[in-house]
């Protein structure tokens, strides 16, 4: 497993960066201030842009195995969603927000289109950007995202939005997360305890913000409304799954002649972490082609 790199926290000689927010404790870091929140981000790396999106109760210490790979050849921007990790909390969180946030990143720290790579929750940010604002974004990346859910799975969402608005709805992700099988035999035992440590620190607000950000954006959330919405992503996309049913069901979606879906079976949800070299050949294999073609 490759440990994590070391980062840049700048992001010099790109766009209107805001610079360091002024909070104790957390002189220095570098925010991006976009009205009702401000973002942490850090930036490393030269090349085409790669904006790197986290999942739901998570933050982009996530990418911390992947982006020492991927700062070779890319200029790697990981960000903390409005609410999560360092950033700070908001006055809304739907997918719209979402799409502000992202796109405020490629304008003012990429500073042009870029790659936008998304796990989970990100992935579905990182699809809905590819559709809706398509002039930011140069290709897709889809790690284990779990939208487009069939009509069980619609079933199960609903039963899991009204557990949520209970009193304890960190026990309603971890139930959520053991009932997905997001964690396999192989997955170490330090990545559960992370998953799951993280949740606990995570308010009940934000828990139930980000399973409303995906799930309430209909057109992605559910089939068949997800059938024509993903088919608009343009873009050349790239899917890494660990179940083969959904990375198939990806494919008929694909409109790029350069899109791709890659299943990497036998692991856990966090695909990003548990096989970081995999991931990272995936995704620049398939940027060299996409790139060449």
């Amino acid at each position: 497993m490759h440990e994590p790199g070391s980062l840049s926290r700048s992001a010099p000689g790109r766009g209107d960066i805001s610079g360091t927010y002024p909070e104790e404790g957390k002189i220095g870091m570098p925010y991006l201030e976009i009205g009702d929140s401000a973002l942490f981000y850090t930036a490393t790396g030269t090349g085409t842009p790669v904006v790197l999106v986290h999942g739901w109760t998570a933050d982009s210490i996530d990418y911390s195995w992947l982006i020492p790979l991927l700062q070779q050849n890319f200029r790697v921007i990981a960000y903390d969603l409005r609410g999560y990790g360092h950033s700070t909390p908001a006055d809304g969180y739907g997918m719209d927000r979402q799409l502000d946030d992202l796109t405020a990143v490629i304008e003012r720290v990429a500073g042009e289109p870029a790659l936008v790579v998304g796990h989970s929750l990100g992935g579905a940010i990182a699809s809905s950007m590819a559709v809706e604002r398509p002039k930011h974004v140069l290709g897709v990346v889809v790690l284990d995202a779990s939208y487009a859910a069939d009509e069980a799975g619609r079933v199960r969402v609903e039963r899991t939005r009204e557990k949520l608005a209970g009193e304890h709805p960190e026990e309603v992700v971890t139930s959520w997360f053991l009932s997905q099988a997001s964690f396999a035999d192989q997955t170490p035992g330090w990545l559960r305890t992370l998953v799951l440590r993280r949740v606990d620190s995570v308010s009940p607000e934000m828990i139930r913000a980000g399973f409303a950000a995906l799930w309430d954006h209909a057109p992605i959330a559910f089939r068949p409304e997800s059938d024509d919405y993903l088919a608009r992503r343009a873009v050349p996309v790239l899917v890494v799954h660990r179940n083969a049913a959904r990375a198939a069901y990806e494919e008929t979606t694909f409109q790029h002649p350069a899109s791709r879906a890659v299943v990497l079976s036998g692991g856990g949800h966090w695909v990003q972490v548990e096989r970081p070299e995999d991931v990272s050949a995936a995704i620049q294999d398939w940027w060299k082609t996409a790139q060449a073609g």
